[in-house]
């Protein structure tokens, strides 16, 4: 996450937009004041579970600036208050089934090293390494990519399939393309 608060002078808050959290904040952006921006373009799997986070204390009777009061907490999107104040929300979150296919794509990789090198190997070590670089990128890979991984794994090279970790990407990218 990145912020940056340009005051024109720290002493002038006029249309300031002061704050409150009265809970955890676990992601997303916040911008207050005036010529304030926040950007949070991180990657990541998903929110904190909010029963995990601690209990929001009571909110004040007043917010400086006249800016928000966030009585829980605070795991993505985005809040701006204030005078030219800009909060932009751009992570990009993952779900599950892109997580476990990328875990299933590495321990395949690493299964890759056993057999025996040859053009086959490396065709599907190479679109391997192209669904664990879109997933880490992006937090999920693209349908026509995970349709020509899954054929290239079901059809072919018996040493591949008799590969478990073989089965077990071409189960998950079953599920993520039905």
């Amino acid at each position: 996450m990145t912020q940056q608060n340009d005051h024109e002078n720290d002493e002038d808050q006029a249309g300031g937009g002061g704050l409150f959290v009265g809970g955890s904040v676990t992601g997303g952006a916040i911008a207050t004041g005036r010529e304030s921006r926040a950007t949070d373009s991180s990657k990541s799997t998903g929110a904190a579970p909010v029963a995990d986070l601690p209990a929001p204390v009571a909110p004040p009777s007043a917010v400086p600036g006249g800016g928000a009061v966030v009585g829980g907490h605070v795991t993505g999107g985005a809040i701006a208050a204030g005078h030219g104040s800009k909060a932009v929300y751009d992570a990009q979150r993952a779900d599950g089934r892109h997580e476990e296919l990328l875990a299933a794509v590495t321990l395949l990789r690493q299964h890759l090293g056993l057999l025996t090198p040859g053009p086959e190997i490396d065709e599907v070590d190479g679109e391997l390494a192209g669904v664990e670089d879109e997933i880490t990128r992006t937090g999920r890979a693209e349908p026509t990519r995970l349709e020509r991984l899954r054929e290239r794994l079901t059809t072919g090279n018996t040493a591949l399939a008799g590969l478990q970790s073989a089965v077990a990407v071409a189960v998950a990218i079953r599920g993520l393309l039905s």
